[in-house]
């Protein structure tokens, strides 16, 4: 049960812009005559390889970190800092399916005089537009913080050891205000770090283990057959995740009347399309920079939730259209089914779209690092494989949906079944509405 749960949760602790992260930490020091910053970019596996060095490591890191300084504002007592680079450095570092990721360090300090009570402020607007973790601490050697609205301590060990709900509700902090004194000693800023349940300390692991599969220097078939099995189990664990609203939403529409057809419809189109989804932006990020990975997901989450909104007013629409009187049971239960057949398929297959319109990031880095490796025939595998394993949940939500309908406490409430429509339709509305609202503020 334990390794269960925590196959579902490595989605739980994958965000869907994770692999596009750019994360940052700036560590300041404030000295009697200067103040320092220990300034980290710490850039996940798919903006790494879309922006390869194009010189040296030495030059790139100076280069780098010169635009790092460029980004970087502060004041000590009204007067703006003249920051300079002491140190450059960047490395790139094993990340998931083979893949690598970069970490830039750079040492910058400004003079400064604390020779009374000083206020300062920092600001960092390196990367503004890229999605990920943004974190600040300050502490004083030889001269006394009085007040911080930054912690001391890194909770983050500098980037190196994110708390576990990183991608769920990652830090965001892009300014400093401090107050120094002569003397010593610092004021430690209190800092809060979320708790961590038993099963999210699995998800490490087990992400570790199919990125070992995928980037392993001899692929034999039995290690092959386990890598598309992980795949298969994680994909039908993203379809069980909440967020797009597609298992309960699609599961619910493809099985209202009870027909498996269209619960295999849209389980075949939301594999097709994520599978075509994953594949497309897998080349489009691999050929070029210029696509923003966290852009072009975002503007998918947008269209994704206007198609399920789409398929909701329709449906209410159709729900509050007036009936014709019907002619007697045996006539109106057929007109009514064949009416209204090829406009229910239309729905059910638009919805499939919906739901599989954006690419999962965890099964694009599967891809990419399988490409990179030589092995793109293999990556493509293990995206179908993650596609069925979607297929496969929103079948059994399906189908578990159609058996409630003979459930006995479902029958006591024949007396909403007119209404059963019109509440199915406004609901679909509602989370498309939903969906293009978050969508909407993750890009903006």
């Amino acid at each position: 049960m334990i390794a269960a749960a925590a196959l579902v949760s490595v989605l739980l602790a994958a965000h869907p812009l994770g692999n596009f992260s750019v994360n940052h930490y700036d560590g300041l020091t404030v000295y009697p005559d200067r103040i320092e910053d220990l300034a980290i970019v710490d850039t996940a596996e798919i903006p790494t390889l879309q922006n390869p060095p194009a010189t040296p490591l030495d030059a790139h890191a100076r280069r780098s970190c010169e635009q790092v300084r460029a980004s970087i504002s502060g004041s000590g007592g009204g007067r703006a800092l003249d920051w300079r680079v002491l140190e450059a450095s960047f490395v790139f570092r094993a990340g998931a399916a083979g893949l690598r990721t970069s970490r830039l360090t750079c040492r910058l300090s400004a003079p400064l005089a604390v020779d009374g009570p000083l206020g300062l402020t920092f600001a960092n607007g390196h990367a503004t537009e890229a999605v990920g973790w943004r974190e600040i601490t300050a502490t004083g050697s030889g001269v006394r913080l009085s007040a911080s609205d930054v912690p001391a301590r890194s909770v983050s060990g500098e980037l190196r050891d994110y708390p576990a709900d990183l991608l769920s509700s990652p830090l965001d902090v892009r300014a400093a205000r401090l107050t120094v004194e002569p003397g010593g000693g610092a004021r430690t800023a209190a800092v809060s770090v979320p708790g961590v349940d038993l099963i999210t300390r699995y998800t490490g692991l087990l992400a570790e283990r199919l990125d070992g599969l995928i980037g392993a220097d001899r692929l034999t078939v039995p290690l092959g057959l386990l890598a598309l099995l992980l795949s298969l189990v994680l994909g039908a664990a993203h379809a069980a995740m909440p967020g797009h609203g597609k298992t309960v939403m699609a599961a619910y529409l493809a099985g209202r009347h009870g027909r498996l057809r269209d619960a295999c419809t849209v389980a075949a189109t939301v594999t097709a399309t994520h599978t075509a989804g994953v594949l497309v932006l897998g080349v489009l990020v691999s050929v070029t920079a210029s696509v923003t990975g966290e852009a072009v997901l975002g503007w998918l989450g947008v269209a994704s939730g206007l198609l399920i909104a789409l398929v909701g007013a329709v449906l209410l629409k159709s729900a509050l259209r007036p009936k014709p009187p019907e002619h007697g049971h045996g006539h109106g239960h057929g007109h009514g089914h064949g009416h209204g057949h090829g406009h229910g398929h239309r729905g059910v297959v638009a919805l499939g779209v919906a739901g599989g319109l954006v690419p999962s990031p965890s099964a694009l880095v599967v891809l990419l690092g399988a490409m990179a490796l030589g092995r793109t025939v293999f990556g493509i595998m293990t995206v179908v494989c993650y596609g069925l394993g979607m297929a496969v949940t929103l079948l059994a939500a399906a189908l578990v949906l159609r058996r409630l309908r003979d459930l006995t406490f479902v029958s006591r409430l024949g007396r909403l079944r007119p209404y059963t429509a019109t509440m199915t339709a406004g609901l679909v509305l509602l989370v498309g509405a939903g969906v293009v609202a978050r969508s909407v503020a993750g890009i903006v």
